[in-house]
């Protein structure tokens, strides 16, 4: 018997050692996950170009985005690629690197720039790259007002290799103000030939309590410039402290609830309480019939 059980243990053994041996060498040679680079360059009013990209791998069911990947930056040159720096990627897969607009790099006959964005990969995740080209430009957002009327103003100018700027004449800026989650379009501009354009501010915009707003100027994905923001700030806003204070609206984000959400509220609880209650007399009068005596 005891020679029994000590085989059945070696077998055991030798097969648990079988299967590890296996998962491991699987392991060692699953190919590793393809990714994918998502690179966009946005010029910025402060004068420097926004260089940013999300690195994601691929599955069968979707895509998740890839943290703490580091992904370098490269301006494509004649003689080869010149690297400009690196950074890893955030939580969101997210890697962002700032660099002048007034800078050495090459340029093309257009003034346009070549940029690239290269994740290496290693022994899980596959190499990945993508290039953006753009012309650096710059957008100012200003303000003033007239015959008690408010507008806002952009400025729209290209920036060349030799460091001069002249206007951006023909394109549409949009116009928005940052909301919780998204922005909010107040207004549309035409550039002119100048390059600049004006509208008319809407005085029904809500800011902080002391009717700070933060404007935000954005030329959207142009085939020249890509994606070029502009912001600034004015106290033109509504002050919060004005809307009925002492009674706020009932509106989902105020703190008291719209009467349409408490009415269904208390619909659905009286329905449920109601079944309860139901319930309950139900089991009572089961047990009252239980202990009656029978009538023959």
């Amino acid at each position: 018997m005891k020679r029994i059980k000590s085989g059945i243990l070696v077998v055991v053994i030798l097969v648990t050692g079988w299967m590890q041996a296996s998962a491991q060498a699987g392991a060692d040679t699953t190919a590793p996950a393809s990714t994918v680079i998502r690179f966009a360059c946005i010029s910025t009013s402060d004068d420097s170009i926004q260089l940013k990209c999300i690195v994601s791998v691929k599955h069968e069911s979707g895509s998740t985005n890839l943290a703490n990947a580091p992904v370098t930056f490269y301006s494509v040159e004649k003689d080869g690629d010149l690297k400009i720096g690196t950074a890893k990627t955030d939580f969101h897969g997210t890697a962002v690197l700032k660099i002048p607009a007034s800078n050495s790099y090459l340029r093309n006959e257009q003034q346009m720039l070549s940029l690239k964005a290269v994740y290496e990969g290693n022994s899980k995740f596959e190499a990945s790259e993508g290039e953006f080209s753009l012309k650096p430009a710059k957008l100012v957002v200003s303000f003033y007002e007239e015959d008690s009327i408010r507008y806002v103003k952009v400025e729209a100018t290209q920036l060349s290799g030799d460091g001069k700027d002249s206007p951006i004449t023909e394109g549409t800026v949009f116009v928005s103000v940052p909301k919780m989650f998204s922005m909010l379009k107040i207004a549309e501009i035409t550039l002119d030939s100048t390059g600049t354009g004006t509208a008319e501010f809407p005085n029904t915009i809500i800011g902080d309590s002391l009717g700070n707003l933060t404007v935000v100027a954005s030329i959207e994905e142009n085939d020249i410039f890509g994606t070029v923001q502009g912001s600034a700030a004015n106290n033109w806003g509504l002050h919060k402290y004005l809307i009925s204070p002492d009674r706020p609206t009932r509106e989902l984000w105020t703190p008291i609830a719209p009467l349409w959400m408490v009415v269904t509220l208390i619909i659905m609880l009286l329905g449920v309480w109601g079944h309860y209650v139901y319930a309950v007399v139900q089991l009572v009068m089961i047990n009252k019939s239980a202990k009656s005596p029978k009538r023959e």
